[in-house]
């Protein structure tokens, strides 16, 4: 795939769509366009790659059970049976239409025997046709240049037009085949006669390209452009009378955009399938970005690796107060906002979100933690940023990430992965400041609110942690969070402060603490101040840092 075409989102975006709508002239097009209201959103030939300049493309969208389907309206370049071909075959090889139906305008047979009621404005939806210039030209001595005809019919199944056109409720729709050929036709009464007689008696519609169309659905098979039939409205009869009713022509182009609509709508009722988007670069970072670092992280959580501060690993985040992993999106998915890391040094700083590694060290990895979840800024992205449709990009890279084991909503391990937006991610920073705010005033506003109960509503994570309610943790030397300093000589006489703060994490220490001891440090604390990491874990100081409380210790002990 050539880097030019990766930069063009406009191909991108007409094979993404399912079904194209194709006329055999632009005129048939514009009008289809009109009436389904798709006018306006137009893509020219010359905005997309590979495709002749001369084309138009209307996008436009039916309403399904179950979301949109979207499709586009072209239309052959020129009239006729053989640049229809011609166009049409470029076309679906190039874009790769899921389904595609052949609309516009037809002359309709009008029965001498009124056993068919066929009216202007009518719309023929039909499967099969015929050529009927086909054969061989001979110069009889009687009658002069005769076509000796050899006709192919041709079909290719469209479901279940049939009953659908058949149906009480659309009197204004009828099913029938075709009749295609090279020129407009003033005689079509003969050819109707000709080949109902000689061949197929269920032949109702005269046009140029109806043949060529459902010849190419064969040809093309079950791999793309699926048939969906023939649509056309009955402009006139292909006699003198043509023309003669000057809105017959764009109110049969309006029953086919109505036609079409009703009758694309039946046969999809829902989209059941996945556009193929494994080659787009948005796919491509993938693996990388799974594999080499996703993976990594949470294989190492699950085999037991803590998560420690980055610049101070002595600091260790429980495994138990982690929830999951968050892949954060750039904001609008736009790849060029996480390019500079200015954007995310922003946010954590704002919401207070340490940076912190998990792994041995040969395996080690990077990433930020909040309330319980470690999270990553799928800064992969910026090399998405360089392609004009890079916000797509980014959709696609969501996309193919949310197939992934740790993201799939059947994994049951201990570790779980999410893709989250910019915008969800900040809302939720929001609410996780907002409780811990409500937590704070409701420890001011009751001052003797003893130290085990504050801990017991808020831990470093946001969360609560009432393992620690009533009585100060066991001290070991297997769950080491930070470790003081052994006692030295001389030290007898220092105080040793043990702050609880509301943020309060297991302590390990060869020390033996005195618990009344560490309850007359604790009353003699000034109100607690917010606390940011790393601050907000326990750790030991000397009593230089508080000497009130050492000279109390000293007087009492």
């Amino acid at each position: 795939m050539s880097l030019a075409k990766q930069q063009n989102p406009n191909l991108r975006q007409l094979r993404n769509r399912p079904v194209c709508i194709i006329c055999g002239r632009p005129s048939e097009a514009e009008a289809i366009a009109q009436a389904l209201g798709v006018f306006e959103n137009r893509l020219a030939g010359d905005e997309v790659d590979e495709v002749n300049d001369g084309h138009t493309f209307y996008l436009g969208s039916f309403k399904l059970q179950d979301g949109e389907l979207e499709y586009y309206i072209t239309s052959s370049l020129r009239q006729g049976i053989q640049s229809f071909t011609v166009n049409a075959s470029v076309l679906f090889s190039i874009l790769r239409p899921r389904f595609v139906v052949h609309a516009g305008v037809c002359a309709g047979y009008d029965d001498p025997d009124r056993k068919l009621k066929l009216q202007l404005r009518d719309v023929v939806l039909g499967e099969a046709a015929i050529n009927y210039e086909e054969g061989k030209w001979e110069n009889d001595p009687i009658k002069g240049l005769v076509l000796r005809p050899d006709y192919n019919r041709v079909s290719a199944a469209a479901g279940d037009i049939q009953a659908f056109a058949e149906s009480r409720d659309r009197p204004q729709y009828h099913y029938g085949e075709y009749i295609s050929g090279s020129a407009v036709r003033a005689d079509a009464g003969a050819v109707f006669q000709r080949v109902r007689n000689g061949m197929n008696r269920n032949a109702i519609a005269l046009d140029m390209e109806a043949s060529a169309f459902i010849q190419l659905c064969e040809h093309f098979g079950n791999d793309y452009a699926k048939c969906l039939g023939v649509v056309k409205g009955i402009s006139d009869f292909g006699n003198s009378e043509k023309n003669k009713d000057p809105t017959a022509y764009s109110d049969a182009l309006k029953n086919t955009a109505r036609a079409l609509h009703e009758w694309i709508t039946h046969r999809i009722r829902a989209v059941n399938w996945e556009v193929d988007e494994s080659n787009e670069p948005g796919a491509k970072i993938v693996p990388g970005y799974y594999k080499n670092f996703v993976s990594r992280v949470l294989d190492n959580f699950c085999q037991g690796w803590d998560v420690k501060l980055k610049n101070d690993t002595s600091v260790v985040i429980p495994r138990k107060e982690i929830k999951g992993f968050k892949t954060v999106l750039p904001k609008g998915r736009r790849p060029a906002f996480v390019s500079e890391l200015g954007n995310i040094m922003a946010i954590t700083g704002k919401y207070d979100i340490p940076e912190v590694v998990i792994g041995g060290d040969q395996g080690f990895r990077y990433l930020y933690y909040r309330a319980g979840y470690l999270m990553d800024w799928s800064r992969c992205c910026n090399s998405l940023a360089e392609y004009e449709d890079g916000v797509y990009q980014v959709e696609v890279f969501e996309r193919m990430l949310r197939k992934n084991q740790y993201y799939s909503t059947e994994h049951e391990g201990p570790a779980k992965a999410a893709v989250c937006t910019w915008e969800d991610t900040v809302a939720w920073l929001e609410e996780v400041v907002a409780k811990e705010e409500l937590e704070k005033e409701g420890m001011v506003k009751n001052p003797k609110m003893d130290d085990a109960e504050r801990s017991s509503k808020r831990n470093a994570t946001g969360h609560s942690s009432s393992q620690y309610s009533k009585h100060p943790p066991q001290l070991s030397t297997t769950n080491v969070h930070r470790t003081a300093p052994g006692p030295r000589a001389g030290d007898e006489n220092e105080a040793v402060e043990s702050p609880r703060s509301p943020n309060t994490f297991p302590l390990s220490s060869p020390h033996n603490f005195d618990d009344s001891r560490v309850n007359r440090q604790q009353s003699l604390r000034q109100p607690k101040k917010k606390l940011s990491f790393p601050h907000m874990f326990p750790f030991f100081r000397k009593k230089s840092s508080h000497p009130q409380a050492a000279q109390l210790i000293k007087n009492q002990g």
